[in-house]
């Protein structure tokens, strides 16, 4: 292979495998003291420089020098911070009194976290981003592990709750005072090595001050200094490939500097010197027409004038929202974001240069025999199965996508390719395919008769061994296994926050909770830009180590370095790890950016990048707004991560109603596949087999989606016979012999294989199988189009038989006809076989998900029953993580099972233990619009339109649904704010004495067929309702609450009419028309937790005191709009 062809091979850019890939997977690593030279510690200084080039320490200051901020202090500072051998980090000794007041506080968390169970219970968080204890010793798989977590911003004089990150909580009055001591002397320290930082930047940064740059300023007026106490158990390890990926970068400079004597020319006439891979991007001068100079990768898109179309000017980025028109087709000029905030953390384009460490898999947690609750994990999450390597049976599709799969003169523009029939059915262990017998028999066989004669020789058990990759009878990923271990406690990344405050670790044993010293091969590791890696060693064990974050190296200009930092874990038996660690954050509303002319240098690159620019003007508010979104789902623990793949196809195969009632969960399995596959057929005969066991028929349904073997068989098709020879060398009396190994697979299924079937183009047979879905016929036609073909060997791909078996499911022969040749249904079948070939090359492919919640997993291959039993339950058990319940109408609990409990809408309220502000804590001017014309207006003509897309709206519906479901019979409900459609459920608003519609356009709500009553009034004209007091059970306010102008007098008035004991509900998302909106809201349409705090504001002074029982709760669908309720209860 030469170079060039070996470059096109990776998968990646090389600049991006520090952020999302780790190279190859290899074998457990163990790092101890003496290996530390090969990650380019100490004398051997590794592949990044020479052995006599001993990388420089930390930098170290005294205290009382930091206190006087001399000159040399602060070009202690510079060498710290700036510059390729900066680590980004500063050690300050010798603080008087800090000694006994950090092992005070460490010796206090150390107790809470082992000894204190009943503290812990006291001190629970709502969830791990939000302060308090969360998290069990010794069985933890989560990424934070288990920490005490508390805002030292709130704690320090002059402090105050900051609603965002949540109210602290402690387990007593003691624990909270030894904490407050230490946190408070940490947080004047470091605001000295901040300011200081200001000084060096003073000289650095031309207009720094002048132009009101001041990081002194944001660490002051930040709101939150997230002090975090970990706990990291002693089997707790991650895995993480960094450092190879540095050799590898190196390799590859290396063999192009071997082979390529020229020095130049990049990409053809890009007049570039520059020695480039196909692998790393071409930094060209912006896009076409830009008009900027600035150098970006092609990988990267250009942050410019909104989103194509948009019709703007203005500079934006894609994490940056364009506030224009709503959905195409809604006929509104309503206005959304364009982005649906960020998806996950540690990705690109999330905004998070934390957490590269989400990428690195967690290894193991607990430690076998140290006598905790040990809760071992697979070291790698299930991403999919039926590709190379994973031992499982499937059958390969044409590898390269053709354009149609249709017939001559069926109506489509087809372009066919040169037919590719299927070369193998699954994988050998090394990725490569195999034919059904294994590679070491194949390779021995010859031609004809002596071939033959080879396989009969083979014994029948042995045969089947062999096969057992072919046929899926061996167990796989989802079955258990003893996990690998990883290298670090935490892996290499830079924090994404402003700065980092932390300390030297302590350790102590589980068992006991009695101090221990640090185990060789463990500590904090450091890394500059050039790759020198220093362990952390300091003249002084209780120092203060300020480390800079991404914030403030993009801030800054990429003046002041970010620290590259990991821990290494050398899994010492029985002894747990602890440090605190302090993040800081700047006003939640800041933007990332940096001083003018200093954006190219912001941001990292290179093989140790850790941050790309998609964290570049994004506010501190987004950022920590992903971090929690991840870290608070279910998916931040590996057992319950799901793949890429996953998420591709579940946004690509929406989840649809189910039409069986009942409270247990719903699947829905999509099948991907060739209705003439055999693998696909006992795979799925398996799965209705193990789904009988289980008695889940009522529960689960399958749909059936196209993935052509060969798209291209000729009309006539082809003999079985024929094709097994030229593809495979199976003589005809082998392959219709009872020893045929497929051939006993399927009888093990129930099912009788026909040997005299063809080969057949089965694209007409997957336009009925599609049409049979809006009956929901899919499954029998399925069923009955595989008996016909495989028992029966008939030819599904004659119209005849197809009719026919259309009349045996129940479907009429005509319409079935008709839809056979339908152009529309043939475009539909056509378009999502594009879709699935660009994403998967193997049949079958099973995408498991239980309705409500999305969640599931993705296989693919031959299972077996018991394994398809296994695969249900890991579904069910993700679906658990769905569900809350709230406090309902009149003292009834109210369980509303599309509800998320994990999201961080949902914790909101918790989150503040119930402190809320004792004033009305916002201005007049919060209330002001950009449009202040009468709201009439706007409403004069009538819009029968939808605000947000089905999947949400039916979201809603459901969450009216089980609130009604507590309702009184004849309850009365009030829809303020409403239109044409309540969305309340019709199977319960019939039960409803008074449905009473209110709202802007008397032609909207005549329109409204639910409404026993219309009002038209104009609230921000006048607040008072016309109705008396105690009228209604119920009040629903659904995506209009952001356009109230004095919402303390609307909310009043509705607690006035509503009942005792009678319940509002609040409905809104990140749509809205956006001049219409009130300043408190538009500022950030997309943050749906800012808004469910904005809301219980509404309630906890609409008016003072008046409701009770608030909750907040994220309804959202995985797929579509987002959903949000607060709901409170008039107390009876």
């Amino acid at each position: 292979m030469t170079m060039i062809s070996m470059l096109r091979c990776r998968s990646q850019p090389l600049a991006l495998l520090s952020r999302v890939g780790f190279g190859a997977k290899a074998g457990p690593r163990m790092l101890s003291a003496k290996s530390l030279g090969g990650l380019g510690v100490g004398a051997d200084a590794g592949r990044g420089q020479s052995a006599s080039e001993k990388p420089q320490p930390v930098v170290e200051i005294p205290y009382k020098d930091l206190a006087e901020m001399t000159p040399e202090v602060v070009q202690l500072l510079r060498k710290a911070f700036v510059g390729p051998k900066a680590y980004g980090a500063v050690a300050i000794t010798n603080i008087p009194g800090y000694a006994q007041l950090r092992r005070k506080a460490f010796r206090a968390g150390i107790d809470l976290a082992l000894l204190d169970s009943d503290g812990r219970q006291r001190a629970a968080a709502v969830n791990n981003t939000y302060p308090g204890w969360s998290g069990t010793p010794g069985s933890e798989t989560h990424p934070l592990q288990s920490s005490m977590l508390f805002n030292v911003k709130e704690v320090i004089p002059n402090g105050k709750v900051d609603p965002f990150f949540g109210k602290n909580i402690f387990p007593s009055e003691e624990y909270k005072n030894t904490w407050v001591s230490f946190s408070t002397h940490m947080h004047n320290i470091a605001m000295e090595v901040v300011r200081g930082c200001d000084r060096v930047l003073e000289e650095d940064v031309a207009d720094w001050a002048s132009h009101g740059r001041s990081l002194g300023r944001l660490a002051d007026e930040g709101p939150a200094l997230a002090g975090r106490f970990i706990c990291y158990d002693s089997g707790f390890t991650r895995e993480d490939r960094l450092m190879d990926d540095r050799d590898k970068a190196e390799d590859v400079v290396e063999q192009l500097s071997e082979i390529a004597p020229v020095k130049s020319a990049g990409h053809a006439a890009d007049g570039l010197a520059s020695m480039r891979t196909h692998s790393t991007p071409v930094k060209s001068a912006g896009h076409a027409g830009d008009g900027l100079a600035s150098m970006r990768t092609h990988s990267t898109p250009v942050k410019s004038a909104g989103h194509a179309g948009d019709g703007l000017a203005s500079m934006r980025t894609h994490s940056t929202p364009v506030k224009s028109a709503g959905h195409a087709g809604d006929g509104l000029a309503s206005m959304r974001t364009h982005s649906t905030p960020v998806k996950s953390a540690g990705h690109a384009g999330d905004g998070l240069a934390s957490m590269r460490t989400h990428s690195t898999p967690v290894k193991s947690a607990g430690h076998a025999g140290d006598g905790l609750a040990s809760m071992r994990t697979h070291s790698t999450p299930v991403k999919s199965a039926g590709h190379a390597g994973d031992g499982l049976a499937s059958m390969r599709t044409h590898s390269t996508p053709v354009k149609s799969a249709g017939h001559a003169g069926d109506g489509l523009a087809s372009m066919r390719t040169h037919s590719t029939p299927v070369k193998s059915a699954g994988h050998s262990a090394d990725g490569r395919a195999m034919s059904p017998l294994s590679n070491q028999y194949r390779n021995t066989l010859g031609s004809g008769a002596s071939r033959q004669t080879q396989v009969a020789q083979i014994s029948t058990s042995s045969l089947i061994t062999d096969q057992e990759d072919y046929l899926g009878l061996v167990a796989d990923e989802s079955l258990e296994a003893e996990p690998e271990a990883g290298d670090y406690w935490l892996p290499w990344h830079i924090d994404s926050n402003f700065v980092t405050v932390l300390h030297k670790e302590m350790y102590a044993r589980e068992s006991n909770a009695s101090l221990v010293p640090e185990p060789e091969g463990s500590g904090l590791l450091m890394m500059n830009k050039v790759g020198d890696v220093v362990k952390f060693e300091c003249s002084d064990e209780d120092a203060m180590v300020l480390q800079m974050g991404a914030f403030g190296q993009i801030y800054s200009g990429g003046q002041l370095t970010a620290c590259r930092h990991a821990v290494l874990s050398p899994r010492p038996p029985g002894t747990a790890r602890f440090n605190f660690c302090n993040f800081w954050y700047v006003p939640w509303e800041t933007v990332c950016d940096t001083p003018r002319g200093y954006e190219r240098q912001a941001i990292n690159t290179g093989w140790n990048a850790m941050m790309d620019d998609s964290y570049l003007n994004i506010t501190m508010r987004q950022s920590f707004w992903a971090f929690r979104k991840f870290m608070t789902s279910p998916e931040a623990r590996v057992q319950f991560a799901d793949s890429v793949q996953f998420k591709e196809l579940s946004e690509m195969l929406p989840l649809f109603q189910s039409k069986a009632g009942g409270s247990q969960p719903q699947i829905q399995v999509d099948l991907i596949t060739d209705v003439r596959c055999p693998f696909s057929l006992i795979s799925q005969s398996n799965l209705e087999a193990a789904v009988a066991n289980l008695s889940m028929n009522a529960q689960v349904e399958l749909r059936f989606h196209p993935l052509f073997l060969n798209p291209n068989v000729a009309k006539e098709g082809e003999s079985l016979d024929d094709y097994l020879w030229r593809e495979y060398g199976y003589t005809k009396e082998f392959a219709h012999s009872e020893d045929y190994p497929l051939r006993k697979a399927a009888v093990q299924a129930g099912i009788n294989l026909n040997p005299h079937r063809r080969v057949v183009n089965t694209f007409d047979a997957f336009c009925l199988v599609e049409a049979a879905q809006a009956m929901q016929l899919q499954q029998r036609l399925v069923q009955v189009l595989s008996r016909r073909y495989f028992e029966e060997a008939e030819d599904i791909s004659d119209e005849q038989v197809l009719v026919a078996a259309a009349v045996e499911c129940g479907m009429c022969g005509k319409e079935a006809l008709e839809k056979i040749k339908s152009l529309e249904v043939r475009a539909r079948v056509q378009g999502r076989y594009d879709q699935l070939s660009a994403r998967l090359g193997e049949v079958p492919h099973f995408l498991l998900r239980e309705r409500i919640s999305g969640n599931g997993l993705e296989v693919g291959g031959m299972r077996s029953v018991q394994e398809w039993e296994d695969l249900l339950q890991r579904v069910l058990e993700k679906s658990r993580f769905v569900g809350m319940s709230i406090p309902g109408m009149h003292g009834k609990e109210v369980f509303l099972p599309e509800a998320n409990p994990h999201a961080p809408v949902s914790l909101a309220y918790n989150a503040q233990h119930g402190w809320s502000p004792t004033t009305w804590p916002y201005q007049d001017d919060d209330f002001s619009r950009m449009d202040e014309t009468p709201d009439g207006n706007m409403y004069a003509e009538a819009r029968l339109v939808e605000h947000l897309d089905e999947s949400s709206l039916e979201r809603l519906t459901g969450a009216y649904r089980s609130i009604m479901k507590a309702a009184p019979d004849g309850f009365s409900v009030l829809d303020l704010c409403g239109s044409w459609n309540s969305h309340f459920p019709e199977e319960l608003i019939g039960h409803a004495s008074r449905v009473v519609v209110h709202g802007l356009n008397v032609k909207e709500l005549e329109a409204n067929l639910q409404a026993t009553e219309q009002h038209v009034q104009d609230l921000n004209e006048c607040s008072q309702l016309p109705w008396n007091a105690d009228s209604f059970d119920l009040i629903t306010l659904a995506l209009s609450v952001q356009y109230l102008t004095d919402p303390r007098k609307v909310f009043s008035e509705m607690h006035r009419v509503l009942k005792p004991g009678g319940m509002a509900v609040v409905a809104y998302s990140h749509r809205c028309f956006l001049e219409k909106s009130v300043r408190v809201w538009a500022d950030a349409t997309d943050d749906g937790e800012g808004h469910a705090h904005l809301i219980c504001r509404y309630f906890q002074h609409g008016p003072q005191g008046g409701w009770e029982k608030l909750s907040t709760v994220d309804v959202s669908p995985q797929h579509g709009d987002p959903l949000w309720l607060v709901l409170a209860v008039k107390p009876r």
